[in-house]
């Protein structure tokens, strides 16, 4: 009986899992995988067809896997792997004796070796395959699967970008085959070491063997969701096949040289390095699917690049690595996704086996179809010449519209794949368009290394300027922070997010808990981020046993547009005695121009002392009235310079007012607007007053002859000294002037 390696364990081994990834790298850059053996058998003068029969023998053979599946379980997927591996390494050793066999017996059996060679390195990877597949889902844990994906990849990709160094180095040195037996040598010295490296990895141990069996693979084949996830797959695959053949376009038709097209992966590969970190985290954090999807709609794009690419010009490698470094992207955002899906969703982990048989036998299979019909398809259309619209014609057109098409409906299919999270693409997209997210992203490198209070508090509010979300995670953990000034900040700077339901509900939280300080500031972030869903909570909160609470909900409900607290707050403020309580209810019933509460703000307004306060229940009627933006315009002006803002206002007025207006009446306004502009402020007040009092009556309008009223006699009898009251009478003048 074998013990379950925890965790922690198989986290301390996965750099043996990236050393395994390099050697392999180095290996299949060089061979079997790369534009350069692509390069080799062209060097052997074989058809597109042999070389499309060729590169499909090697997912051909994967059907082996549903064959061997069981007896790999049982033996061991790490035994296995092992062995098959090595000798997979050592057959390929006979690709170096393919020029003394040329030159010995002729092309024929030259290339009859290098078919014996690939047969034998596809069943050897086929079998060795069937059980790594399973393995990985064993030893990499599904909590960091993206991210240490995202890590090996960008290890990987920095070997690849010196192993293409390497390559577009040596095959520029001569013209012979002696190049490509340079890079195999190399190649082949790597995969040793690939393959000593993989053996320190934990887990692989042998099944049981009534848990591995053929019945298994028919349950594989009737789960619904995973046999979409291969018709997904095979789409995808199909429309990827002109890949392998890309090195023949460029050279032919693109006018690069050998050199110049091993060294477009550059292109790819900082394309896909540029990218892989963030995929990976997004992946973990997000799911799979949105990665995965938004991989696709690149590559189903892509195509078009290959169509407009310009021909033998100046321009093309310049171009063509643009392309490539795009298509970095997407196939770094597919691979992950996709992988990821599969192993965390797609496959139940106690049918491992079976399942990644199946799996790997499909898509061996579609991978070996696509490349026979790709290489038939070019041969078919050799002849393939001239121009569609703004298209030139070739026998590779065929192939990049037919990717298109299949990438289009591969789309549609994995939409219906049961997804691991619930964020859509369009919210992933959403998150790196809204607001700042080089910022953002920043901002969320920073926080994970900020351990003192001063430095999380600082980057916690610079998550919110933002306005990102993807800062929400990072947001909601800093609401939990054992730190009461990182909570206070969070909640300041969840504030200025917007409407996110996630938040909404997690302030809402905060208002219903025993935290007052932190329930206070809360309702008055509810408000400010302006969500209907917090309205409920709130008009709980105006029940609270603390007036702080109550108070700041009145007023957030305010500022929601809330009409249905407007007869509690009616009934309320009447009888209310605290004078913080009066003045909330009486500024939200402002915000929500209630009009029939009209006599209670001039109520609250007269018997409030403070000086801040009275503006803001001036303000308050005014809202009833007219709005704010007047208001606030006007206050800020008398600031400035009250008896040269009121003097012009009283002069605008008049001439609104037009000719008829009585003469008397006239001159008392021209007099009390010579009394402000000679800042005689206390004198221009007293003034007004009888000029508010010989303005006909409004009918119309009962609440502004009301504040009028108001007004006139607060100015009578205190003058300037009720800045507030001279404020409303210049607004509600200039309003009913117009």
């Amino acid at each position: 009986m074998t013990t379950e390696v925890t965790n922690a364990e198989k986290i301390r081994l996965l750099p043996w899992n990236i050393a395994f990834s390099v050697g392999n790298n180095v290996f299949v850059q060089f061979i079997y995988f790369g534009p350069a053996f692509v390069l080799f058998l062209s060097a052997l003068s074989l058809s597109n067809t042999q070389i499309g029969f060729l590169l499909s023998l090697l997912p051909f053979f994967g059907i082996v896997a549903l064959l061997v599946a069981p007896y790999v379980a049982r033996i061991g997927y790490k035994r296995t792997y092992i062995v098959t591996f090595t000798m997979r390494n050592i057959i390929t050793m006979g690709l170096l004796l393919v020029p003394s066999v040329m030159a010995e017996w002729g092309a024929d059996a030259a290339i009859t070796l290098v078919t014996v060679v690939i047969m034998g390195f596809a069943l050897f990877r086929a079998v060795g395959d069937t059980a790594l597949i399973p393995w990985i889902q064993e030893y990499i844990p599904n909590s960091i699967r993206g991210k240490h994906n995202a890590t090996n990849d960008m290890v990987v990709r920095v070997s690849s970008i010196i192993s293409v160094a390497i390559a577009g180095y040596i095959l520029g040195l001569s013209s012979g085959l002696d190049r490509f037996m340079v890079l195999f040598a190399i190649g082949i010295a790597f995969e040793f070491f690939a393959s000593w490296s993989v053996s320190h990895l934990p887990g692989g141990h042998p099944v049981a063997a009534k848990t591995t069996s053929y019945r298994g693979l028919l349950h594989a084949v009737r789960d619904k969701n995973f046999v979409t996830y291969l018709g997904g797959l095979g789409l995808v695959t199909v429309a990827s096949a002109p890949l392998a053949f890309l090195p023949i376009f460029m050279q032919d038709y693109i006018g690069l040289s050998d050199s110049q097209i091993v060294w477009l992966q550059f292109g790819s590969i900082i394309g896909g390095f540029s990218a892989t970190y963030l995929l990976g985290w997004a992946s973990d954090r997000y799911g799979s699917k949105p990665v995965l999807l938004t991989g696709l709609y690149i590559k189903a794009l892509l195509p078009l690049g290959w169509l407009l690419m310009p021909r033998h010009s100046d321009l093309s490698l310049a171009i063509a690595l643009g392309i490539w470094m795009i298509w970095g992207i997407a196939e770094i955002a597919w691979g992950i996704g996709s992988g990821r899906l599969l192993y965390v969703k797609v496959v139940p982990v106690e049918r491992k086996t079976e399942y990644m048989a199946v799996f790997y036998a499909a898509a061996g299979i579609i991978g070996g179809v696509s490349q026979i019909t790709s290489g038939s398809i070019l041969d078919a259309f050799e002849n393939i010449s001239g121009t569609f619209l703004i298209f030139q014609l070739d026998p590779f057109t065929p192939l990049f519209v037919a990717g298109i098409v299949l990438n289009v409906i591969a789309i549609i299919l994995f939409s219906r794949v049961q997804a691991d999270s619930s964020v859509s693409v369009g919210e992933f997209a959403g998150m790196f368009i809204h607001g700042n997210p080089v910022l953002a992203l920043q901002s969320l490198f920073r926080y994970h290394r900020s351990t003192d209070e001063r430095a999380t508090v600082a980057v916690t509010e610079r998550m919110g300027l933002t306005k990102s979300l993807l800062t929400v995670d990072e947001l909601m953990e800093a609401l939990r922070d054992p730190r009461f000034n990182v909570r206070f900040e969070a909640i300041i700077s969840i504030a200025r997010m917007g409407a996110e339901p996630r938040l909404v509900d997690a302030l809402c939280g905060i208002l219903d808990g025993t935290e007052l300080s932190l329930s206070v500031i809360s309702a008055w972030a509810l408000g400010r981020m302006g969500d209907q869903r917090a309205v409920p909570t709130l008009r709980s909160g105006l029940n609270s046993q603390y007036r702080s609470i109550q108070a700041h909900c009145a007023r957030s409900l305010g500022t929601l547009g809330d009409v249905e607290v407007i007869p509690v707050l009616l009934e309320r403020l009447p009888a209310e005695t605290d004078k913080g309580l009066r003045i909330a209810y009486a500024s939200t019933l402002g915000n929500l121009r209630v009009r029939e509460a009209i006599d209670l703000l001039l109520n609250v307004l007269e018997t409030t002392e403070n000086d801040g306060a009275r503006m803001e229940l001036a303000l308050a009627v005014a809202r009833v009235i007219d709005g704010e933006p007047y208001f606030i315009k006007l206050l800020r002006n008398i600031r400035q310079d009250p008896g040269t803002t009121v003097a012009q206002e009283l002069a605008s007025w008049r001439r609104r007012l037009g000719r008829n207006i009585d003469p008397e009446l006239k001159q008392s306004i021209e007099n009390c607007a010579n009394s402000f502009a000679r800042d005689q402020i206390d004198q221009g007040a007293t003034a007004l007053a009888p000029i508010i009092r010989q303005l006909p009556p409004n009918e119309n309008d009962v609440v502004i002859a009301r504040v009028l009223d108001a007004c006139a006699d607060k100015l009578e009898a205190a003058g300037a000294e009720r800045l507030e009251y001279l404020l409303l009478a210049l607004f509600i003048l200039q309003v009913t002037a117009r």
